[in-house]
């Protein structure tokens, strides 16, 4: 009988044993990603595989659906063919161990009207991500996402589709000790139905139990054409033609929230006598619509907007009646609103400076976490000159 040396079968031992631990790795992460998956109150979800990288701290996730337990069984409320979680390792630099999620070609699908709807409220959709993912997550990104909106119990059937969805959020956990009020950066793109391009500009800190934020949105150029579908169905009018654009800027601070929408529209046109004749009722509706629209539209411009203020609590957001029909006043006859945002809206304007907001245990940790390492830089510092 051979004899094999210890120091050829300790070591290869050891690697036959972390051999089987990665064949075996995939098998129990997608056991425990279904198990969290079935956590999720009225929903259920699965997946079909889970891919292992090593080199990078990752593990990828396939075939993701989740769907609700008494709605539409052909189209999930989410699907993910590829969801990838892994270590950052750019953060590592900064004294952090944090991870970085990625979405691919994931989709979103609202379903409304009857006992089939969807809207994934009551539902705490960060739990199952902040479970499948091992430490904070400081980094995340959407490519080419879809979000949906169905209602098939209308006629026409309503369906409203973004493409193109794109965003990154940067700085989530704060790793790089930002300063700043608002330490998180995040972009959002997408185009939707009648070829409007929808772009969201933001800085927050998630960090608070009630986030604070800075938003500057724009949605601009739609054709209102194109959603005939849905005026049909929820105003029963018909859309001849017509621009729609969007501008927002809000700002929230301990719940606080100040800000502005300003809602535009363009050569519009409603009634099409030819067309429309044969239907006595809508036609009649459909002008006294045209009607109103066509007085309170800046003339020169063909532009009908207005701007409605938002102020309050997160849980009791006011709106007065009077700013906003001042502003379509002041539209027609006065000066047309801008295409644009108006930079008027800051942080610094919800900012209550008799109040100091308490601080989040993620704030106090990094906070100690900061004050350590200025203490080690220091102790280091000292033994420098020391030595010298």
């Amino acid at each position: 009988m051979m004899h094999v040396p210890k120091k050829i079968w300790i070591p290869l031992a050891i690697a036959l044993i972390l051999v089987a631990v990665r064949l075996a790795m995939p098998y129990f992460v997608t056991k425990y990603v279904n198990k969290v998956l079935a956590t999720l109150p009225g929903y259920t979800g699965s997946i079909e595989d889970v891919d292992i990288h090593l080199y990078r701290g990752a593990y990828q996730v396939q075939e993701l659906r989740i769907f609700k337990v008494d709605g539409q069984k052909k189209i999930p409320f989410i699907y993910i063919p590829v969801l990838d979680l892994s270590i950052e390792w750019s953060a590592l630099f900064d004294g952090a161990i944090v991870g970085e999620v990625e979405f691919e070609r994931p989709e979103l699908n609202f379903i409304g009207g009857g006992k089939g709807n969807q809207s994934g409220k009551d539902v705490d959709w960060t739990k199952p991500i902040k479970d499948l993912m091992p430490v904070d997550i400081n980094r995340l990104t959407i490519t080419n996402g879809k979000i949906a909106f169905y209602d098939f119990t209308t006629k026409p059937h309503v369906d409203l589709v973004m493409t193109e969805v794109n965003a990154s959020a940067e700085n989530l956990s704060n790793a790089t000790d930002n300063e700043q009020v608002l330490p998180s950066t995040a972009h959002f793109t997408a185009t939707s139905v009648g070829g409007g391009r929808l772009g969201v500009k933001m800085k927050m800190n998630v960090l608070k139990q009630i986030p604070d934020m800075d938003i500057d949105l724009k949605f601009e150029d739609v054709d209102l054409k194109a959603l005939n579908d849905f005026f049909k169905a929820y105003a029963k009018i018909d859309v001849e033609r017509g621009t729609f654009d969007l501008y927002t800027e809000l700002a929230m601070l301990d719940g606080k929230i100040e800000g502005y929408v300003k809602p535009i529209i363009e050569d519009l046109k409603i009634v099409n006598w030819e067309k429309d004749k044969k239907r006595p009722l809508e036609l009649v509706w459909e002008s006294i619509v045209g009607f109103l629209a066509e007085i309170f539209t800046n003339q020169p411009k063909d532009r009908f907007a207005t701007r409605v203020p938002l102020s309050g609590n997160i849980n009791d957001v006011k709106t007065s009646a009077w700013p906003a029909l001042w502003s379509i006043f002041s539209n027609a006859f006065i000066k047309a609103f801008e295409k644009n945002t108006e930079g008027t809206i800051r942080i610094e304007a919800v900012t209550d400076k008799d109040t100091v907001a308490p601080k989040s245990d993620k704030q106090l940790k990094k906070e100690k976490r900061k004050e350590r390492r200025r203490q080690r830089k220091e102790e280091r510092r000292k033994k420098k000159e020391e030595s010298l």
